[in-house]
């Protein structure tokens, strides 16, 4: 486990105690909860807060019958990992992807990036060394493993909503400092910025709004990212 530089605000960890985040962004920032004491910690101590404030606002209610609803909704709208899997009768579960492996080591990944993972991943290439492979998660944001080859840069680009990404191995830097592995980076529209490694990095990243290139011939993809990214949010679950 490797100690992170870069982590969640706390509005984000309450939104994730809220179940207010996306089902693709809650997946990153299990990821990093997995990696990461200090934010498990923190995570864990705000939901307690939570659950001490619904049951405060509840008993301030004694004639009203408990309503459990928004809790379970709760519990429910997250990634849910359990010890053993369903099978279903006559048909093996697909194995988990536990590791990616690039170049000359592998990268254990987290257990709900590895269960993500286990969909199947395709890999492309894609201009400047760039490598990426989606993985389906919900019809809301755009998910998918991004291995930058060493000595390898993203174009100049902003965001039209926000992006998260978490450095599973390597690391990179932008405009804005640099992230190692565990790192939670988060992105919105006041944000252009060059991602770019010496070392080679590979990340989990979640769009909720497509990237716009701002330079160069890269603006010529901008129709692409566009299409990259209904396509990614329009599957059925």
């Amino acid at each position: 486990m490797t100690s992170a530089n870069h982590h969640p605000s706390d509005e984000v960890l309450s939104d994730f105690a809220q179940g207010r985040l996306s089902t693709g962004m809650s997946v990153a920032l299990s990821a990093h909860i997995e990696l990461c004491q200090s934010c498990r910690q923190r995570s864990s101590e705000l939901e307690s807060r939570e659950i001490v404030a619904w049951l405060q606002a509840d008993q301030m209610q004694p004639s009203a019958s408990p309503d459990f609803s928004g809790m379970l909704d709760l519990i429910t709208s997250q990634p849910q990992m359990t010890g053993e899997a369903v099978v279903e009768p006559d048909r093996e579960p697909a194995p988990l992807v536990s590791e990616i492996h690039m170049l000359d080591h592998s990268i254990t990944l987290p257990r709900v990036l590895a269960k993500a993972a286990s969909k199947g991943l395709v890999w492309h290439k894609l201009a400047g060394g760039i490598n990426q492979a989606q993985v389906q998660i919900d019809n809301e944001t755009q998910c998918e493993f991004l291995y930058m080859t060493p000595g390898s840069q993203v174009p100049v680009h902003r965001h039209q909503g926000n992006e998260i990404t978490l450095v599973l191995d390597g690391g990179f830097e932008d405009e804005f400092g640099h992230y190692g592995p565990s790192d939670f980076v988060v992105r919105d529209r006041r944000d252009q910025h060059q991602p770019s490694t010496e070392e080679g990095c590979l990340c989990f990243a979640v769009l909720d709004s497509p990237l716009t290139f701002t330079s160069g011939l890269a603006r010529l993809f901008n129709p692409i990212n566009n299409y990259r990214f209904r396509r990614a949010t329009s599957q059925r679950y």
